[in-house]
């Protein structure tokens, strides 16, 4: 999966109060991530980026920098159930989960009057990011739909964006006899993802993934001849709310 820039440029603005407050960034730590859950839930890791500029803009005497590194994980016990229950009609990432650090250079506590102007650019190209990575496991049309909030490690609250998009599934075919197959139409399978951003010492966290948001089942009975018919009943056994509350448990953990 190519990974983009998921911080854009910060707009101009005035902060002279940051004068005297500047330090450099060094290399900045990967994220903790809850590792035993990952491991139990069948997640595998899929990127890794290092010490990635993502800010670096002058305000008035100050330069604001950010450098960050994320990990993403999909759900490749989910991605090989789905698959081989589709006869591999589909096969992608349909729950994703990643974590970034953001070091900031001054700290969050010293950006003063640009402080808001910097976390909403944080969330509004780390939700870009998020787009991305949907759109190269195949799901479309992801819309914002809300906000929330989760209490995350520390006991903090952090701001929640809720989005949704579709998966579209592509008719299936299974093959009854040598020269016969029975067809299964597809259809779009709903997709949901959040996405959360918080300050802690002094730096920007954020996590957040998607998910299916719904089950996918389908139900035909086909006469292959005067007396021969045959039923196909297709259920994923998808589960969203169980996947949806297991997301929100890794995005909690993260510190």
């Amino acid at each position: 999966m190519q990974r983009r820039s998921f911080i854009a440029t910060l707009g101009a603005g005035a902060i002279a109060s940051l004068a005297g407050c500047q330090t450099a960034v060094g290399s900045v730590a990967l994220p903790s991530v809850p590792e035993a859950a990952l491991d139990s839930g069948g997640w595998e890791q899929l990127e890794q980026t290092k010490d990635e500029t993502v800010i670096e803009k002058d305000y008035g005497p100050v330069t604001v920098e950010a450098v960050a590194s994320s990990v993403t994980y999909t759900d490749a016990a989910l991605r090989e159930q789905v698959r081989a229950d589709t006869l591999s009609t589909v096969e992608t990432d349909l729950a994703l989960f990643s974590a970034t650090r953001i070091d900031m250079a001054p700290s969050v506590d010293e950006l003063g009057p640009v402080q808001s102007e910097v976390k909403k650019q944080i969330r509004t190209a780390a939700i870009d990011e998020l787009r991305a990575q949907m759109d190269a496991a195949g799901i479309t049309n992801v819309e914002e739909t809300g906000t929330a909030t989760i209490e995350v490690a520390g006991g903090t609250t952090a701001e929640m964006t809720e989005l949704t998009g579709s998966y579209p599934v592509e008719d299936m075919e299974f093959p009854v006899s040598e020269d016969t197959a029975i067809t299964i139409e597809g259809g779009d399978l709903a997709v949901d993802a959040v996405l959360a951003v918080w300050s802690a010492n002094g730096n920007y966290l954020v996590a957040g993934g998607a998910y299916p948001a719904e089950n996918f089942t389908r139900e035909t009975d086909s006469a292959l001849t005067d007396a021969i018919s045959v039923s196909i009943d297709i259920d994923l056994g998808l589960t969203p709310d169980a996947y949806r509350e297991e997301l929100l448990d890794l995005i909690a953990g993260v510190s």
